[in-house]
């Protein structure tokens, strides 16, 4: 991550991170003021991948023993828009990303007993547009959901 990009997160003893932007604090998936979301925190891995890891309750089950697919999407939601944030170039301004397209390939079920590991990577900026790529990982690395997405950048008016 660039240096001018440190504002944007607040990070954890744990090495990893949360989104500190106005208007998100209760938002569900990465909200950290929400008792009822996600909560989602990052982290940077290899290869320019953004990843979070998250015990989904059994509440928000599909199926007994799945995930949600609902839920499954809106943790890739989260992690590739973190992505694309921390994905803008350097010198842009501070304005958020939004979903522009988000579309979901569900290849195998998202045990809701196991942690689910979601990551997300950049695979082109042109101006304020992104695109991301990303998964939802196996314990032993198989991509049980994939994620292709774009984001586009919102211009605020001056004040």
């Amino acid at each position: 991550m660039t240096d001018d990009r440190a504002d944007r997160i607040r990070r954890g003893d744990d090495g990893t991170f949360v989104v500190d932007r106005s208007l998100v604090s209760n938002c569900f998936g990465c909200g950290q003021a929400n008792q009822q979301g996600l909560r989602l925190r990052f982290r940077e891995v290899d290869d320019g991948w953004v990843e979070t890891r998250v015990r989904v309750p059994r509440h928000l089950c599909g199926m007994d023993t799945v995930v949600h697919g609902g839920i499954q999407a809106t943790i890739l939601d989260e992690v590739c828009g973190v992505a694309a944030q921390l994905g803008l170039p350097p010198g842009s301004t501070d304005d958020p990303c939004v979903t522009a397209e988000l579309s979901l390939r569900y290849r195998r079920p998202v045990p809701i007993a196991d942690d689910v590991v979601a990551q997300a990577r950049v695979t082109g900026v042109e101006g304020r547009r992104i695109s991301v790529e990303g998964r939802i990982v196996s314990p032993d690395g198989e991509v049980l959901t994939a994620v292709t997405s774009r984001w586009a950048q919102l211009v605020r008016p001056p004040a």
